[in-house]
């Protein structure tokens, strides 16, 4: 009787893991082509609940798998959870929120005047988000990456160039639309778990010391990219003046 107790519980034990589990498979059916990014990410979020209800009850039985008094176990799992629950209310859940105040933003770009353009990804598959470079946008970007500045470099437009595809193909951005005549390409990027799609220009111009290279990094769905355009650039641009040295 025992055994059989035992073998339920077990059997309990693994369903409720693979509910818990639901939101990892939905990331993983992303990667896979299973479905697009935005619908992983909605089941993702879907499956929270569920996820977190099956945990308690997950460790619950844990408890009182190893613990065999009923009273005890209660009282073991109430002071886990009491702990947990503080750790997320004084620790995860005091994390600083962004100090502008202000909602994200999906496009980040080196020079907010005039923004370097799409062209070969411009029917890019999937894309909700507008190509336009509003006012509002530019503010928001000043107020959260002020640090986004232009790269000015003494190499020529030619040289600049070659320097600028070549560090695109070390970050793995998937490039595209290359015009060395006109001094810009394009590029895809990816998020490593939804496997979001951003899409990136970069646009060399000639200065009368060198050239100026810009860049513009735009997410085709959701109205923030969390800082990954302005992380991004930011290695782009690390990368590009290291090589300068």
């Amino acid at each position: 009787m025992q055994n059989k107790s035992k073998a339920i519980l077990l059997r309990v034990i693994f369903v409720l893991s693979v509910i818990g589990m639901l939101p990892l498979f939905a990331g993983v059916g992303t990667k896979l082509g299973f479905w697009e990014p935005m619908t992983g990410f909605r089941m993702t979020m879907g499956y929270m609940s569920y996820a977190a209800i099956s945990a308690l009850v997950f460790v619950f039985f844990v408890f009182r798998f190893f613990v065999k008094d009923l009273k005890q176990t209660s009282i073991c799992y109430v002071v886990v959870l009491t702990f947990a629950y503080a750790g997320y209310i004084f620790g995860v859940n005091q994390e600083a929120e962004d100090w502008t105040g202000l909602p994200g933003v999906h496009d980040v770009t080196t020079d907010m005047q005039n923004p370097p353009e799409f062209i070969a990804l411009l029917n890019a598959p999937g894309r909700t988000n507008s190509f336009e470079y509003p006012q509002e946008t530019a503010e928001k970007q000043k107020a959260k990456f002020p640090w986004i500045k232009p790269i000015f470099t003494d190499l020529n437009e030619n040289e600049a160039y070659a320097r600028a595809i070549k560090i695109a193909k070390e970050l793995d951005w998937e490039v595209v639309g290359e015009d060395p005549s006109k001094g810009r390409f394009e590029a895809t990027d990816y998020t490593k778990w939804f496997h979001f799609h951003d899409d990136l220009v970069v646009r060399i111009t000639s200065t009368q010391n060198g050239s100026r290279v810009d860049i513009r990094s735009l997410s085709r769905v959701g109205g923030t990219d969390h800082g990954l355009g302005a992380i991004r650039i930011m290695k782009f641009t690390k990368a590009f003046n290291a090589e300068q040295i």
